[in-house]
């Protein structure tokens, strides 16, 4: 299987060090296991990384694949400038994700463009990127993703469509759901507070946990909505990706400083122990 495995990770670009400086300590146990998922990361030595971004060009009615050659950022909007990363893109990989996707009828426009042309990394790519890809040599290939606005079933059958690529692609992947929980979990959270929003992070992080990604689906609406959440469709794609395996979940980490819920989770479908296979 050219399946390396799939991670969830956080992006508070607090928990770079350059950036969160003195306040790291409030996000210690996040920093901490986002070092072991790197560790884990490289040992899997994936030479392609496939990441979905809540922060990557959001479009309604379609789906985002980049198509580009070369990918760039840096953390300048964050008082970093002299924190960046350049990586090369994988078009090959990602044209293929856009054939599988419309051949199950999901509707998905390319981001980008090809010929030299270099793509913006935002910071919900960055920060994990700024772990993962360090930790793996050679430097890795990158395809960067967009969810949409369209329902949820849109998001699991654009995760089908992706895993039916990765499954058959000849190097080896790793997947990438990057997306933070709740936004609303204390008082002087950036979204505001609920009391709810506690009750959002517990059912998303247990289902991770006990490998059962479909019961992310049997989560209400309203939940979702009082939460503030921006991971959560980032989840629903992982969910189809993994749906004709089998994988072992690992949950490395979960805090919520700030008021926001940061999970960090590995998921691996090289070593599984045969209880994590989805039926939706």
């Amino acid at each position: 299987m050219s399946l390396a495995g799939a991670v969830i990770t956080p992006h508070p670009p607090i928990i770079v060090p350059e950036i969160g400086g003195s306040r790291q300590p409030e996000v210690e146990e996040t920093i901490r296991a986002m070092r072991s998922l790197s560790r884990l990361v490289a040992d899997a030595a994936p030479d392609t990384l496939v990441l979905i971004s809540p922060h990557a060009p959001l479009m309604r009615e379609a789906m985002g694949v980049c198509i580009a050659d070369r990918y760039e950022g840096s953390f300048s909007a964050f008082g970093a400038p002299q924190v960046g990363l350049e990586l090369e893109g994988n078009p090959e990989l990602a044209n293929a994700i856009m054939r599988s996707s419309l051949k199950r009828q999901v509707s998905v426009r390319p981001l980008g463009g090809s010929g030299g042309q270099t793509f913006p990394l935002d910071h919900g790519a960055l920060v994990p990127l700024y772990f993962l890809a360090d930790a793996i040599r050679p430097a890795p290939r990158l395809v960067l993703l967009a969810f949409s606005l369209q329902n949820l079933p849109a998001h699991v059958d654009f995760g089908q469509a992706i895993g039916a690529v990765l499954g058959a692609h000849l190097g080896r992947t790793l997947f990438v759901a990057s997306g933070d929980l709740s936004h609303r979990l204390s008082p002087g959270a950036p979204a505001g507070y609920s009391p709810k929003a506690a009750e959002f992070d517990a059912q998303v992080v247990e289902a991770v946990r006990q490998g059962r990604l479909a019961d992310l689906l049997s989560i209400p609406e309203s939940l979702r909505e009082t939460a503030g959440e921006c991971g959560y469709r980032s989840l629903l794609v992982l969910l189809g990706m993994l749906q004709d395996l089998l994988y072992s979940a690992q949950v490395l980490s979960y805090e919520g400083p700030f008021g926001v819920g940061y999970l960090v989770a590995m998921l691996d479908t090289e070593r599984s122990t045969g209880g994590g296979g989805l039926d939706v």
